[in-house]
């Protein structure tokens, strides 16, 4: 029985370090992709709502979609008495609002970067 216990842990720790991986891969991404839009976006900041709605909104979006990950990352694995433990439902809705806001940022941003560079 022992050894049936390890081989649990063994997977449950995997996918742990998996989705950890995948968060951190996912969050620095966009850095990677568009660190060109990012910079001219930062050296000409100012607070003007049309500036921060259209240049950083895209981020915000993307923040907070990988923000959304991160109970679903938490509760992998955890007993359901647990306090980490997320209900099948609500971890569902936590992973579609984290995918939408996410693609929701990278197509913005992705829209943004082609505008900023015809110029």
């Amino acid at each position: 029985m022992e050894n049936g216990h390890a081989i649990s842990g063994l997977r449950v720790c995997r996918r742990r370090l998996s989705g950890l991986l995948a968060l951190v891969l996912f969050s620095a991404a966009p850095f990677v992709v568009f660190g060109r839009t990012v910079r001219d976006a930062a050296t000409d900041f100012r607070i003007e709502f049309n500036y921060l709605v259209t240049g950083w909104g895209p981020w915000f979006l993307i923040a907070v979609g990988i923000l959304c990950f991160v109970p679903v990352v938490v509760s992998i694995g955890r007993n359901a008495y647990s306090r980490w433990s997320l209900p099948p439902g609500i971890r569902t809705a936590y992973e579609i609002w984290g995918a939408t806001l996410y693609l929701l940022g990278v197509l913005l941003l992705t829209q943004t970067s082609q505008i900023a560079g015809a110029f």
